[in-house]
């Protein structure tokens, strides 16, 4: 959190610089600061301050830019406003209309374009990010980047996934700048090995549900542990991602807990899950307790009639937090993403505790990993997996296909006899 704040105060900073009539580098840059756009809209007449702001600060609508489509010379004029531009203020744009969410896919996207920028200010502009120009980015530049990502000891996945982010930037840039040119178009990404997710063994997902137990036993059946335990084993029955799980509501909830309804996945699609016989109990009674909770929390609460509580609660996350909450705001009592990740890599640590055998740097995906491994072993069915897991391409689901070397060695021996 730290870093994407510094990353918004340098935003910010940028933005603060009025560049009504601001020379750079011999090119006048017609405009106004963003923080006053919607006044700048609305100073055109006969045009909408939403519409002008995004095609000012997105679609990049210059000044003077002719409504036929642009002759080569006037390409030539676009194209050389847009290299003087400065690459924070186009950034910036781009995370309004793409990545402005809080979601996981989001957040990764404003680090990736926060590493990017940080890259070109130390190589151009003296670690100023708010001096970095759009004409600073090459082909090189980018080629540049993801080397020094690599030799900083980042998985190639990873690296590969911030040059999606740039290129999707550059491309989307390039669709509304005629005569724009994608620097990172033909750079390619690191090589990746396929490999298979590594999941959980029976004994050490025996060992997690043990350490959550514990934990509910030396708590006194706190709610905060109760809703703990629950997360987890929601985590291993259902294969959600955190954020999915973060982002789960009680309306979602069908009237027999066999389904959350209509859960956001990736791509803005959506998919059913189901809720196993043995976790419904489980989060049937949690949801009883959560009630008793808020009572006690808000005591304004229980003076609401069955009606508008029954409203209420429909709005309410199913896995609550009280830490800042307002109960007239119900999306505040949803759980911080890093608390999720705390708790099962709490859950991991006390695991470990219990036996000798490590479980190491245990995360919430590798509880999905393990759904999807158990999933795969019990059906034999790709397709089926690929469909409880929310992935658009079975492609991904292949992954979990894939065999290790003393597997194939032992089916290989077994084919002998």
């Amino acid at each position: 959190m730290e870093e994407e704040e510094k990353f918004a105060s340098s935003r910010q900073s940028a933005h603060d610089q009025t560049i009504q009539g601001q020379t750079i580098q011999g090119q006048t840059i017609q405009g106004q600061t963003i923080q006053d756009e919607t006044a700048v809209a609305q100073s055109l007449p006969g045009q909408k301050a939403e519409s002008h702001a995004r095609d000012t600060y997105f679609e990049f609508e210059l000044p003077g830019r002719p409504s036929h489509s642009p002759l080569p010379g006037e390409v030539i004029d676009e194209v050389r406003g847009i290299h003087s531009r400065l690459l924070i203020e186009v950034i910036e744009s781009y995370i309004r209309y793409y990545a402005a969410g809080d979601g996981h896919t989001a957040r990764a996207k404003r680090y990736d374009l926060q590493y990017f920028l940080e890259f070109h200010a130390a190589s151009f502009r003296g670690k100023n990010v708010a001096a970095v120009l759009v004409s600073d980015w090459t082909l090189q530049s980018t080629k540049d980047y993801i080397d020094d990502r690599l030799s900083r000891g980042e998985a190639a996945s990873t690296v590969s996934r911030r040059l999606a982010t740039i290129k999707h930037f550059g491309r989307t840039l390039a669709e509304r700048v005629p005569g724009f040119v994608n620097p990172a178009r033909e750079v390619k990404s690191p090589s990746i090995a396929t490999s298979r997710p590594q999941g959980l063994t029976e004994e050490e997902i025996s060992l997690l549900r043990a350490a959550a137990e514990q934990s509910l036993r030396d708590s006194n059946g706190s709610f905060a542990s109760k809703r703990n335990y629950v997360l987890l084993n929601t985590l291993l029955a259902t294969g959600l991602r955190a954020d999915e799980v973060r982002l789960l509501f009680r309306s979602q909830l069908d009237a027999n807990y066999e389904w959350f309804k209509n859960v956001k996945t990736k791509g803005r699609k959506f998919r059913n899950v189901y809720i196993s016989s043995e976790l419904r109990p489980l989060l049937e009674s949690y949801i009883q307790e959560c009630d008793e909770e808020l009572a006690k929390k808000f005591p304004a609460y229980t003076s609401l009639s069955g009606t508008m509580r029954g409203s209420m609660q429909k709005g309410l996350p199913v896995f609550l937090s009280f830490y800042r909450a307002d109960i007239e705001k119900p999306k505040s009592l949803s759980v911080n993403p890093k608390t999720i990740w705390r708790i099962i890599n709490g859950f991991g640590k006390m695991a470990c505790a219990l036996s000798p055998q490590p479980m190491p740097n245990l995360h919430p995906h590798k509880l999905r990993h393990t759904f999807a491994h158990g999933l795969l072993d019990s059906s034999k069915d790709v397709r089926l997996v690929a469909q409880a897991l929310g992935h658009s391409d079975v492609r991904t689901t292949m992954r979990y296909t894939e065999r290790t070397e003393e597997q194939l060695a032992a089916a290989i021996e077994a084919s002998k006899d």
